[in-house]
């Protein structure tokens, strides 16, 4: 018998009904057939609380499984998809119970001999950090993280249902992870891709799937430099937010891309996150851009910040 994850974007995935869920390579995949296919999944898994590894590619598999994982009440470590070598070492130093690994169509890989370890009851998710201060080291979050900020963000920003993301960033990213979070908690679309910012399909990819939201890092805003994204900005109608993390970004280069977007119809949302935080944990109002571009802004919903 599963156990409830106590994560409402896991568990109220059937509350959205018909609406479309994740779109990927043509194919759409409904609120109603996803809780299907996760609910389907969990049952797969091993019996009782154990450590459970998934690869997160940006793909339908890799999210059904680490839905799966949590629906079913395992907490979960995140692989990085692509690569091999992390991903094993990840696995040797934390010798999970099985792998859920998209080349094995969605089952189980059973990892024979893997220790029982004792898991604190809180414990959904381990995810890497990015190891800007060192090697990195894995964050534990609880049910509580996931939910509370996967709300707070859809609150700060205003997604709601109608809204569509495309995955811009890698899932096993903690920016990446929380655009599915925020996402999903409020019945709003995800377009599943690992096409990169410098690809023309890309930004076919946006104009024919509707989509409203593109998150980036500062390194992607130097691609959307290159590859003249002042020109592709004003043939995306259904574009409304363009969300910034990851790194600070040169106020200047802030202020310029602010500019576009009031130009274009679409908003830029500055924002701050940590890893051991889950996710985004500050955002500077559109309002605010073009007044304090050097700024993180303020706390999302819930959160207070302080200077010691």
């Amino acid at each position: 018998m599963r156990s409830p994850s106590g994560i409402a974007f896991v568990e109220d995935l059937r509350r959205h009904g018909d609406a479309i869920a994740l779109l990927h390579e043509g194919e759409a995949l409904s609120y109603d057939q996803l809780a299907t296919a996760v609910d389907d999944a969990a049952g797969a898994l091993p019996i009782g609380r154990r450590l459970v590894a998934v690869a997160a590619a940006n793909d339908v598999q890799a999210v059904i499984s680490y839905l799966a994982a949590l629906r079913a009440g395992h907490p979960v470590l995140l692989l990085p998809s692509g690569e091999p070598a992390v991903a094993q070492a990840l696995i040797d130093a934390w010798q999970p119970a099985a792998v859920l690994d998209g080349a094995c169509a969605g089952r189980p890989v059973e990892r024979r001999g893997a220790p029982r370890h004792d898991l604190h009851p809180d414990l959904a998710l381990l995810l890497s950090t990015s190891g800007s201060t060192g090697s990195p080291k894995l964050v534990r979050l609880s049910a509580e993280n996931l939910q509370a900020n996967a709300s707070s963000i859809a609150g700060s920003l205003g997604i709601v249902g109608g809204d569509r993301a495309v995955t811009s960033l890698p899932m096993h990213y903690c920016y990446g992870l929380s655009v599915l979070h925020s996402h999903l908690t409020v019945g709003a679309g995800l377009v599943l891709s690992d096409l990169s910012v410098v690809d023309r399909c890309f930004w076919d990819l946006v104009r024919t799937t509707g989509v409203t939201t593109v998150a980036g890092v500062p390194h992607t805003f130097d691609l959307l430099d290159r590859v003249g994204f002042d020109g592709i900005s004003p043939t995306l109608p259904s574009l409304r937010l363009v969300t910034q993390a990851g790194g600070r970004m040169a106020p200047a280069h802030v202020a310029r891309y602010a500019e576009m977007g009031e130009r274009d119809g679409w908003d830029l949302v500055v924002m701050y996150g940590q890893t051991e935080a889950t996710a985004r944990m500050a955002y500077l109002p559109p309002d605010l851009v073009l007044s304090h571009p050097e700024t993180i802004g303020v706390p999302i919903p819930g959160g207070s910040l302080r200077i010691e």
